[in-house]
């Protein structure tokens, strides 16, 4: 139950309206004080079978969440950490 806490935050935060919802890369979160809260690995129908590690941020109310390939994550080069496209904010 616990390791799965942030893939269904993750899940929720989908869910949810896009209202206020803005997208960052995952350097950029980081660099404004962002703490990594949880690493989820998912692969099943939701992830369309692909490999793919969750992450989940948090900064005072604020919460991201960043979708990597297990090849992104392992690896995070520079091309990764900067798409601004990886993470969602909340």
């Amino acid at each position: 139950m616990k390791n799965s806490l942030p893939f269904v935050l993750a899940c929720l935060c989908l869910a949810l309206p896009a209202l206020g919802q803005e997208q960052q890369s995952f350097r950029s979160l980081m660099g404004r004080g962002f703490d990594i809260k949880g690493v989820t690995f998912a692969r099943g129908e939701s992830t369309e079978n692909r490999d793919t590690f969750v992450v989940t941020l948090q900064k005072d109310k604020s919460v991201a969440v960043c979708y990597f390939s297990s090849n992104a994550w392992i690896n995070l080069t520079a091309l990764v950490l900067d798409d601004p496209k990886r993470c969602e904010v909340r």
